[in-house]
């Protein structure tokens, strides 16, 4: 999708790349939307827009969507992208999680696996980009929301983690994937942007982030993608460029450094169990407004399309899981009360 030269002047005025709309550097993640009814989605999405999110990251489940070979049934994401648009919040999908009948024999039900055949996810991917991309069906059918087209696609996400990995992570695997998905996204829109899964810097990453990258460049990465998905969670905020940094530097050994970086996660806890990410009441509103800031700063040097806070509002625990720092880096509390967090936010986006 092609934008105004005069969007482009001012985002390099403002020191930032001009693959992005200025609203769309700062983005969110938001799984309650996604779950919730009408009308809360319409609540919560007018109260983002008012933060100054321009785009929203939501995995765009295969699994629930293709409900039998070749049937489609995209009614809860419609609804959920259609909310979206009507606040000029532009969707950023991530497809993910393949149906039963797209997963290779005997995958253990605990881990997302790859799928089966790569080229499956290709046809999935065609019939997201005819529905939702530049002249979809979707927009056709719907002339009176603003035209929010989708214009770039990630795919898969944390494949580096064992659990959406099939339980071996595999980075020539997944350089495969993206070689094939992502080619298929452009035979329908040449102009499409191709975004990695979000790489996580985790002690759960088998192997870890600067690792799996350069083993994804050694797999014949380079040209597979236009921009690189990162969530660098770090304690503060020069630790999170410092990643960056190292990241940038690993893409331009390989010799791309033309792609752009993306921080498709990032977010600090104020309670909850003990993490170096928790960073209290207090310090959860400063490192999200020192974290912006410094994002902004480096825009330009790193390259960086933009960042999506995670995650808009505390999470309950997952079935058969416990409590970590994760489920607590809300800007919003688990009843929907603003923290105060959420106004960090809200002025650190106000200055982009």
């Amino acid at each position: 999708m092609k934008r105004p030269l005069i969007i482009a002047a001012a985002l390099l005025a403002l020191g930032l790349p001009t693959t992005a709309t200025a609203s769309e550097f700062a983005g969110i993640v938001a799984n309650d939307v996604y779950s919730g009814n009408g009308s809360y989605r319409a609540k919560q999405f007018a109260a983002q827009q008012a933060a100054g999110v321009g785009i929203i990251r939501q995995t765009l489940p295969w699994a629930a969507v293709e409900i039998a070979p070749n049937n489609y049934d995209f009614t809860p994401f419609d609804g959920f992208v259609a909310e979206a648009a009507r606040h000029n919040i532009r969707v950023l999908p991530v497809l993910f999680d393949p149906p039963s009948f797209r997963r290779p024999a005997g995958a253990k039900k605990k881990y997302t696996p790859f799928p089966k055949s790569n080229d499956d996810m290709a046809e999935f991917a065609r019939v997201v980009v005819r529905r939702y991309g530049e002249g979809g069906i979707f927009w056709s059918s719907h002339p009176e929301l603003p035209n929010l087209a989708f214009d770039s696609y990630q795919i898969w996400n944390e494949p580096n983690l064992p659990v959406y990995s099939g339980g071996k992570p595999n980075a020539a695997a997944y350089v495969a994937m993206l070689r094939t998905v992502g080619a298929a996204i452009k035979e329908i829109e040449p102009s499409a942007e191709i975004v990695t899964a979000g790489l996580p810097d985790s002690r759960l990453s088998k192997p870890n982030v600067f690792k799996y990258i350069q083993q994804m460049y050694s797999a014949g990465g380079n040209g597979t993608f236009d921009t690189l998905g990162v969530n660098p969670y770090a304690p503060n905020a020069t630790k999170l460029i410092s990643k960056l940094k190292k990241i940038r530097g690993i893409m331009t050994k390989n010799g791309d450094s033309d792609a752009s970086l993306w921080v498709t996660e990032l977010g600090w806890s104020d309670v909850g169990p003990g993490s170096p990410f928790r960073a209290g009441k207090g310090g959860q509103s400063k490192r999200i407004g020192q974290a912006i800031s410094a994002l902004k700063r480096n825009a330009a040097a790193l390259k960086l399309r933009g960042f999506f806070y995670f995650a808009w509002k505390d999470g309950a625990v997952y079935k058969g899981g416990k409590d970590f720092w994760g489920l607590h880096t809300g800007l919003l509390r688990k009843n929907g009360k603003r923290k105060p967090a959420y106004a960090a936010f809200k002025k650190a986006v106000a200055k982009l």
